[in-house]
């Protein structure tokens, strides 16, 4: 269950950075470069924040020992 979070975590933050982009490229709200920097935080710190919630590392089913 753990690796399906991650998944959408990951997939709401590149969606939300992405977004932040888009608005500054397609509108007059603020500049593209202001929206590059934008996607540039959300993605950084977002997955920083992924990483701190979910642990940086995989885990990987161990297969039982025999005996």
């Amino acid at each position: 269950m753990q690796k399906s979070k991650r998944k959408a975590i990951s997939a709401l933050i590149f969606g939300i950075g992405l977004i932040a982009l888009l608005i500054g490229a397609m509108t007059d709200l603020y500049d593209a470069k202001i929206g590059a920097l934008i996607m540039l935080g959300v993605w950084i710190i977002g997955g920083a924040l992924a990483t701190l919630i979910f642990g940086g590392k995989e885990e990987t089913p161990q297969p039982p020992e025999q005996s």
